[in-house]
């Protein structure tokens, strides 16, 4: 794990001057390294969203990075940008254009320590556990992202858990609309004019479907509070959907589920299918006539746990017109963790009397007990890799899980670290292009799809 240094600013200022300023002012755009993915080869297969924010180039965004400070000092990597540059030339290519590129996170537990653990998100946390503020997404390139309004499945299916999700509301609205750094989106046109201006644009996602009460009129009301998406289940099956970490009680939608999905194509709020059985996936595209989200989950194909969605699942979302948004949890992309992991956990979780949610812990006894190895950034790029090679390059995007998992990859440690994602895709030959559509442009697009306007004028 990756030790951070404290850099006083000045020093800060004069080596990004040194190392990247000038780089930027000298360097033209280079082309794309032999062998890498063209989109004469068929690299992309839709239109391309081109979302940028010109008016915070990279260089302005690393100067601002120098001014920030906590108490009187920057937190930077171990390696400074300048030195990523020094050890390879191609990260010169990839700070400019993480930097210049709209990069959106579909999934961050943040407001569960802002409501419960006095969490001033606009103040630099240097506690490992968490792994995002907004001076940090300022440092990582990140834009916009998806605050999950979290209801733990405790809370119920009634007005306690409608409660819970308002309060998380207010103090995420509380603490945004206390910063100049920030402010709240609801749609693309919001997202697009707020970061040109320099901040960061939140957006709320609703995680857990018992907390809409089973009630179309509670999803009506908390869209007009400013929720973008709702995730149908957690780890919970609710009284309308089959959760994927419970048992099945309905075989996927009942008739409200389906109702409650065309009142959020009405409402236009995003349909979000992390956490669901197989049955409620399909069932929900069968219904939403908007492109649906998966908004943190990996594959399937490589770590196979009932979290992440199969190839099937990344067709039908592809032809959905959806995203599938990774997750960077460590038990969601490790390598390490193959079917008998999974299958080994689940006979624990059943001698022991328990439910699938108790999953995680379990599969953790069983990766402590076999001494498995922690997954790395490369195996995020991994999945990647996967979800692309399967539903085409303009149906995936990042959600990370930041702040609601306990165990991220090696390379991955915070919020700071999105750039050596843009540098492990330009190794691997993916083109600018596609690189804007993961990091942002596809998450863009689907909200744009949801069909609220938003302001575009100037911020």
């Amino acid at each position: 794990m990756t030790t951070p240094l404290h850099v006083p600013s000045r020093l800060v200022s004069l080596v990004l001057a040194l190392g990247f300023i000038a780089a930027a002012g000298c360097r033209a755009q280079e082309a794309p390294p032999p062998g890498s993915r063209s989109e004469a080869e068929g690299g992309s297969t839709g239109p391309a969203v081109a979302d940028t924010t010109p008016e915070r180039a990279w260089p302005d965004s690393l100067r601002r990075l120098a001014a920030m400070q906590d108490s009187g000092r920057v937190v930077l990597p171990a390696a400074t940008q300048a030195d990523l540059v020094a050890q390879d030339s191609l990260w010169d290519r990839a700070l400019r254009l993480h930097y210049r590129t709209l990069v959106m996170d579909g999934h961050v537990d943040t407001p569960m320590l802002m409501l419960d653990e006095d969490y001033p998100v606009a103040r630099r946390h240097t506690d490992r556990r968490a792994h995002l503020d907004l001076p940090r997404m300022e440092e990582g390139g990140l834009d916009a992202a998806f605050f999950s309004i979290y209801v733990a499945p405790y809370y119920g299916n009634g007005a306690r858990a409608v409660g819970r999700a308002r309060a998380m509301i207010d103090e995420v609205t509380r603490q945004v609309e206390a910063t100049d750094e920030a402010e709240l989106a609801t749609a693309a046109g919001d997202v697009r004019r707020i970061a040109r201006s320099g901040r960061a644009a939140i957006l709320l996602g609703l995680e857990g479907g018992h907390a809409l009460a089973a009630s179309p009129d509670t999803l009506r009301a908390l869209a007009d509070a400013g929720i973008r998406y709702v995730t149908l289940t957690h780890v919970n099956t609710n009284r309308w959907a089959d959760s994927s970490q419970d048992e099945p009680r309905h075989g996927g939608l009942t008739d409200l589920g389906r109702e409650m999905v065309r009142t959020m194509n009405e409402e236009d709020v995003l349909v979000d299918l992390a956490h669901v059985s197989d049955a409620t996936f399909f069932d929900a595209l069968a219904v939403s006539t908007a492109p649906v989200i998966v908004s943190h989950s990996s594959c399937r194909h490589l770590t196979p746990t009932v979290r992440n969605v199969s190839d099937e699942q990344l067709r039908a979302v592809a032809e959905n017109g959806g995203v599938v948004m990774i997750n960077f949890f460590d038990a969601m992309v490790n390598p390490a963790l193959d079917r008998t992991v999974f299958t080994t956990a689940h006979r624990q979780l059943e001698r022991e009397g328990k439910g699938l949610r108790s999953l995680w812990s379990a599969v953790y006894d069983v990766k402590r007990a076999r001494d498995l190895p922690g997954a790395t950034l490369s195996d995020v790029l991994d999945h990647i890799d996967h979800a692309v090679e399967v539903a085409g390059v303009d149906h995936v995007a990042l959600g990370s899980d930041f702040d609601g998992v306990f165990d991220l990859p090696q390379g991955l440690e915070d919020v700071t670290r999105l750039p050596w994602i843009t540098y492990g895709l330009l190794k691997r030959g993916y083109t600018e292009a596609e690189i804007t559509k993961i990091l942002g442009g596809n998450t863009l697009r689907v909200l744009q799809a949801a069909g609220r306007e938003g302001g575009e004028g100037s911020g």
